[in-house]
């Protein structure tokens, strides 16, 4: 599982936003160690040697929506590795593919354009803190991680960056490390993707799907107003993070220990 590059991406055929969170700067001085926490996109088209690549997890934690995995596929998971279902919605997305495949140009501008889509995103993000079953999934997944014999553990939703970005922010804002890393970690997403999304963006134009397919960038790429929409409504509804952890996750000091350990000590 050794990253290509500076910031634990793992260039692999059949997924392209897989990273390993370690090496990120802890307070005090040291990184995070690198393989025991991962995140990623969706594993359903790995190759054969994208497996083998990730060899020796023991955990992938999927909060796909059931709808996602029989649309796209299970994951494709190394030997040994326990699969964890821990579904999210993360918006309506059939909604929006819905509007894209009817190709009519003033009901996509009625639905994607004015800064709605943004508006739906800044919403979604909030919705991971207020939504109580999408709430008890990251509880769930943070229990997991505080497991040691669950790592090295991997977790994931198919592009790998709101659910995901989410449950990244969360771990690393108990690790101590700082807000200005966490952001530049939750907007990497667009560097890995950019290339894909650039195609889709092109296809869709090309194809007359959309006559304005720029109107699908704010649902495409990371914004920093989606994450603080989350951290934000943490704060609203439980006081501070701290407040959060405690009373919206139910993790308490000695599950708070045990991620701190697992992943650093």
């Amino acid at each position: 599982m050794h990253p290509d590059d500076e910031h634990g991406h793992l260039r692999l055929d059949g997924a392209a936003n897989v990273r390993d969170l370690g090496g990120l700067p802890l307070p005090g001085g040291g990184t995070l160690p690198a393989g025991r926490l991962l995140r990623a996109d969706a594993l359903n088209t790995l190759t054969d040697s994208d497996v083998d690549r990730l060899a020796g997890l023991r955990t992938v934690v999927d909060f796909r929506t059931d709808h996602e995995t029989a649309a796209n596929g299970p994951d494709r998971l190394p030997p040994g590795a326990a699969h964890v279902a821990l579904p999210v919605g993360g918006g309506d997305l059939e909604r929006f593919y819905q509007v894209i495949a009817a190709g009519d140009p003033g009901e996509q501008e009625k639905v994607f354009g004015g800064g709605r889509t943004e508006r739906i995103l800044v919403k979604v993000n909030r919705d991971f803190v207020a939504v109580d079953a999408e709430r008890a999934a990251f509880a769930a997944a943070l229990r997991a991680i505080g497991d040691a014999e669950a790592l090295p553990l991997l977790f994931h939703c198919t592009a790998g960056k709101d659910r995901t970005g989410w449950m990244a922010a969360i771990v690393l804002t108990i690790l101590g490390v700082s807000g200005d890393v966490i952001m530049a970690d939750y907007l990497r997403s667009n560097d890995y993707h950019r290339e894909g999304f650039g195609k889709l963006l092109d296809y869709l134009g090309r194809t007359g799907q959309m006559k304005d397919p720029e109107l699908l960038r704010p649902l495409l790429e990371q914004r920093p107003a989606y994450l603080e929409a989350a951290f934000d409504e943490a704060t609203a509804r439980y006081g501070s993070f701290d407040g959060f952890l405690s009373a919206g996750l139910g993790a308490d000091d000695a599950l708070l220990d045990r991620v701190r350990t697992g992943l650093t000590g």
